[in-house]
């Protein structure tokens, strides 16, 4: 066996795009539609093709796709049936009979923090699960974009994480490791001039302080400048590790 079939292969979506690498190869398929339903036609036509790796595949999906929510402290320990019912609870409260179509997936914390819960629509993640099963994919897992990023901060993370892809970013501020606040917002080409103002506002609503330290994730921006450069904020920032030459949703299969 080539050492090439034993590779997972990796699958993000985002907004108009999917791209895959396995092995030695990678692609890029695009199309002017920007829900998440829309990309499934073109994943369907990349897999046709028989030589990707089949054996492990991890999706990746951008954060446009999915809706963080952080719930009420329970204040005491919940089984998993109790965390999925708060969470699915806590995103009724934010977006009404909509979010009544969504699967939840929830990140534990100690009783006296929120849970953190992600969500995305169960009727496309039907239909992905499908297409894969129908190509002969297995030990498939499919990742929110942040979820899979976070894992490689500090365990006992103090700051802010602030993820930014094309048109969006998501924030997420713990202390010691413990998750107290999450957001998300749309951005537009002003984005740098803009993320530190909203993490000022964000981090006055946050449940605990948080100390103002800021990592931000850019994904397929390109070379990312300085951001929140004036020490009188009070705000450090530090800018993590990119590819700077990657684009789109080609930035987000190594995560």
């Amino acid at each position: 066996m080539s050492r090439w079939s034993a590779d997972p292969l990796h699958i993000a979506l985002a907004p108009g795009e999917v791209a895959l690498l396995g092995g030695r190869d990678s692609r890029l398929l695009a199309t002017d539609a920007r829900n998440a339903v829309s990309l499934l036609p073109l994943l369907d036509e990349a897999l046709a093709d028989a030589a990707w790796p089949r054996r492990r595949v991890e999706v990746v999906l951008s954060q446009q796709f999915v809706r963080q929510v952080l719930t009420p402290p329970p204040g005491k320990a919940l089984s998993r049936a109790e965390e999925a019912a708060l969470v699915a609870a806590s995103l009724r409260e934010i977006y009404g009979t909509e979010a009544a179509g969504w699967r939840v997936a929830v990140h534990s914390q100690p009783p006296h923090a929120g849970l953190v819960g992600a969500a995305v629509d169960a009727d496309f993640l039907q239909q992905l699960e499908a297409l894969l099963a129908r190509h002969g994919c297995r030990n498939v897992t499919i990742t929110p974009l942040a979820s899979r990023a976070v894992r490689r901060l500090p365990a006992r993370f103090n700051g802010w994480w602030v993820g930014v892809e094309p048109g969006w970013a998501t924030l997420m501020g713990a202390s010691d490791g413990v998750w107290q606040h999450v957001a998300a917002q749309p951005l537009d080409a002003d984005w740098r001039a803009a993320l530190p103002e909203w993490l000022a506002r964000e981090a006055e609503c946050a449940a605990a302080p948080i100390v103002s330290l800021a990592w931000l994730q850019p994904f397929g921006l390109g070379a990312v400048g300085a951001v929140g450069v004036d020490p009188a904020d009070g705000w450090r920032w530090q800018t993590l590790p990119h590819d700077a030459q990657a684009r789109g949703a080609t930035a987000l299969v190594e995560i």
